[in-house]
């Protein structure tokens, strides 16, 4: 499954509202249907408030699934990208 990233303009927020954003997609993401949207998993985010800014991972079929769990969390995203995980 690709993995995408999720980039977000978050003025002013704190790690502990962005996590619980997080929790709000993931709780849209289990409530959209496979046959509706597609698997979406979040698996991680990277948040650097002196730039205002939150990359988040996830694996999905799409963007297009990825999109719509947002938009049922109704939390605003700036884009989506498809991205690829390099480890050691």
């Amino acid at each position: 499954m690709p993995t995408y990233v999720v980039e977000r303009y978050v003025p002013r927020s704190t790690a502990n509202e962005l996590r619980a954003e997080g929790e709000r997609v993931t709780k849209a993401a289990k409530g959209l249907s496979s046959a509706e949207e597609g698997a979406v998993a979040y698996l991680s985010s990277i948040y650097m408030p002196a730039d205002e800014v939150s990359f988040c991972l996830f694996n999905s079929d799409s963007a297009d699934s990825i999109a719509a769990c947002f938009e049922k969390a109704q939390i605003a995203f700036d884009r989506i990208l498809e991205a690829e995980v390099l480890e050691p």
